[in-house]
């Protein structure tokens, strides 16, 4: 799988990091913590999501990423930056909801592959 592709996928899936229980700060689980991705061929992208709304993600097979995060109307949306993606390329959104340090949990990655996220305290 490209590493654009797993890069969306795991935008996708780090929407779930985000939730109306932690209204005045709904990424405050991310910051300072490690987000992991594992995809059933094993690969592993971990992702560090900050306070200023960036983040970046390393472990794909293409290198390094980052880019930018935001919440606007229940969606948690994800914009790759660097490397910049192809032309075309829209934000990578899906529903907020709550999860905290020390969660695991699967959720359908791009293909419709289930990848298992945790997030890990430190970094």
């Amino acid at each position: 799988m490209r590493l654009l592709a797993k890069v969306a996928a795991c935008s996708l899936m780090l929407a779930a990091l985000a939730g109306p229980a932690m209204a005045a700060d709904a990424m405050a689980s991310a910051y300072g913590n490690t987000v992991s991705v594992t995809y059933p061929d094993g690969t592993t992208v971990k992702l560090f999501i900050e306070a200023d709304g960036t983040y970046t993600s390393t472990g794909g097979p293409s290198g390094d990423t980052m880019g930018a995060w935001a919440i606007k109307g229940g969606q948690t949306c994800f914009t790759q930056t660097s490397p910049e993606p192809p032309a075309g390329t829209s934000p990578s959104c899906s529903p907020t909801v709550t999860k905290n340090v020390g969660d695991t949990w699967t959720a359908p990655g791009q293909g419709g592959a289930t990848a298992t996220i945790t997030i890990t305290a430190g970094r």
